[in-house]
């Protein structure tokens, strides 16, 4: 039973740990998003009415051509920033990438009582099953991640390895954790 329920805690962590930090760099894709669209709109919003291109432009009829295109920017900026309430995402991104690193860090403690023996089996199985349902139970709030992300982050991880699920065991559990488990430090099984 301690070998199923080690392991099976070993690839919650890690699965965790990896939506964690997918989530996390969504969050920062939107955060990036609703900079530009907004810094966008202010710069397009505020050359239309001072009238800055009329001004800066002799030519009238470049001067209105340039006038339609950017109050057209302006428009279009608004627009999206009031679709795509970007801010609103990011705050539902991070808010469920830091569920998910609550999530990690329980799972961790469990582990770390079934490796060193601090609670017996029976009630770390307990832990373990209500660890289970709290992340199937998450799921459903998963904000929607794009490719992008999902390459931040595992280009973020991947830089301390790759990710198979036996050598990202180091990428979110300590050393001490995994050589009580006789897990090397680079993720392979000694």
């Amino acid at each position: 039973m301690k070998d199923g329920l080690q392991s099976a805690l070993l690839e919650a962590i890690v699965r965790v740990g990896w939506t964690h930090k997918i989530q996390e760099k969504q969050a920062d894709e939107y955060r990036r998003l609703n900079d530009g669209w907004t810094i966008t709109q202010l710069v397009t919003a505020g050359l239309t009415s001072t009238g800055a291109v009329t001004i800066l432009i002799s030519n009238s009829y470049y001067a209105k051509v340039l006038t339609i295109l950017v109050g057209l920017i302006s428009f279009i900026s608004s627009g999206v920033l009031k679709a795509w309430n970007f801010q609103t995402l990011a705050t539902q991104s991070k808010a469920y990438a830091n569920k998910q690193l609550a999530l990690r860090d329980k799972l961790i403690d469990a582990l770390r009582d079934l490796v060193f023996d601090l609670k017996p089996d029976s009630e770390i199985q307990k832990v373990w099953e209500q660890l289970e349902q709290e992340r199937l139970n998450l799921a459903p709030e998963a904000m929607p991640t794009s490719d992008g992300a999902v390459k931040k982050a595992g280009k973020q991880l991947k830089k301390r390895h790759d990710n198979e699920t036996d050598t990202d065991y180091k990428l979110f559990i300590s050393a001490e954790i995994l050589k009580k488990i006789s897990i090397e430090t680079c993720g392979y099984r000694k």
